[in-house]
């Protein structure tokens, strides 16, 4: 009778000890697929945010090489409204000087 209190002991604690050892390799399992999904979509979302963060670069180089031209423009223009200015200014001299 004892052998079998004993044997039957034995065997409850085992079935116990199994169970808890499977139940935390099963959440241990989950937990790991878990992270696994979640590196997956980081490393999704890396690569999209650096094909983002080129094409921003990309069109940053060209927005600054038309905003050289704008400038160079821009120049040109302030080039020749000095140059019209100064001749308004040669011309209302000449009418003002006493013939």
């Amino acid at each position: 009778m004892m052998i079998t209190g004993t044997l039957i002991a034995g065997v409850s604690a085992t079935v116990a000890v199994l169970g808890f050892v499977f139940t935390r390799y099963r959440e241990f399992k989950q937990d790991t697929e878990a992270l696994e999904r979640r590196i997956a979509d980081l490393q999704s979302e890396q690569k999209l945010l650096k094909q983002r963060l080129d094409k921003i670069e990309n069109e940053q180089v060209v927005l600054e090489s038309e905003l050289k031209n704008v400038q160079m423009k821009i120049n040109e223009i302030d080039v020749k409204l000095s140059r019209v200015l100064t001749i308004l200014e040669l011309q209302h001299e000449k009418q003002q000087r006493p013939a």
